[in-house]
């Protein structure tokens, strides 16, 4: 099975996957050719690195094609960025050296504590940006609910770490959402796939119901 139906098995459970913090502000910075990310930077934007790390793999279905990055962050913010011109200059340079691809921003829910940097580390992370099509709405929540029940069951099932409600976005049009999940290990993503056919097939027919575009971005954590 490919990596892609892996993917597209992700985000189905995000409005039901646990309960949620309060939400805040939140941003998600993708890049590309940077050395490091700069989280003095950050910090003097009133930003907490709640997450960062590499991308290695990019699927999708988006029209235009999104660039695909090699860094993600993820911060938690006192205020917004992308409201002020100087302060989305600032967030573009964190990557240090880096080019911006794409940046989002809007009320960030986490949905568990956060982890430490060690078990992050052994983690296997994707962002998923969704574009909802709104056809169907109830036909949508009802679904998510089935999938997220039939999901609960499975072993090595993936976690919704964080949920990003977009509410403005520069480099690629505006989506809905962006997911933050993780599978505990790589090995483990990997079995989920071979092992659980069904439910990844179940998901692909969600996304083509609902969705009008999305993209799954792979990868690890180094934050």
């Amino acid at each position: 099975m490919t990596i892609i139906k892996m993917m597209l098995a992700l985000g189905a459970t995000t409005l039901w996957a646990g309960a949620a913090t309060a939400q805040q502000v939140g941003v998600v910075g993708l890049y590309q050719n940077g050395a490091s990310l700069d989280a003095a930077a950050a910090t003097d934007l009133g930003c907490f690195v709640q997450r960062s790390g590499a991308i290695v793999a990019m699927q999708g279905k988006l029209s235009p094609t999104l660039t695909q990055p090699d860094q993600f962050v993820v911060l938690a913010c006192d205020q917004s960025v992308m409201a002020s011109s100087e302060r989305r200059a600032a967030l573009a340079d964190i990557s240090d050296g880096g080019e911006s691809i794409a940046i989002f921003e809007g009320a960030l829910t986490d949905l568990e504590k956060p982890a430490n940097p060690q078990d992050a580390l052994e983690r296997q992370y994707i962002l998923k940006l969704g574009y909802y099509n709104n056809v169907d709405v109830e036909a949508r929540i009802t679904s998510l609910m089935t999938l997220d029940a039939k999901a609960a069951q499975l072993e090595g099932v993936w976690t919704t770490e964080s949920f990003l409600h977009v509410h403005s976005a520069a480099g690629i049009a505006t989506p809905d959402e962006v997911v933050i999940l993780y599978y505990d290990t790589a090995e483990i993503a990997g079995n989920f796939r071979e092992e659980n056919a069904d439910i990844l097939e179940d998901v692909s027919a969600f996304n083509d119901a609902h969705l009008t575009g999305f993209s799954y971005l792979i990868g690890t954590a180094t934050e």
